[in-house]
């Protein structure tokens, strides 16, 4: 499960700098329509990842931040870091 939620973090944030370099860009609708759901999807996966991986509160509301929520939430989870 951890390793779901490490996949989805980073598609989560690499999806939305993709998503506001076209936007400042070229603005291609293709990327938009592909891009903007990939988004919203990683960022359900992370925040119902990290629900059913832990029950501190502080990690929660980190994962629940748009972008790079998810990267805060494994960098919270992994000891060590």
């Amino acid at each position: 499960m951890e390793r779901t939620l490490r996949a989805a973090a980073v598609v989560e944030a690499v999806s939305l700098v993709i998503l506001l370099v076209n936007v400042f860009t070229v603005h291609n609708e293709a990327i938009t329509s592909f891009g903007g759901p990939l988004h919203g999807s990683a960022y359900l996966t992370v925040i119902v990842t990290t629900l059913l991986l832990t029950s501190a509160t502080g990690t929660r509301w980190r994962a629940a931040i748009p972008g790079v929520g998810g990267l805060l939430a494994v960098r919270r989870l992994t000891p060590g870091d």
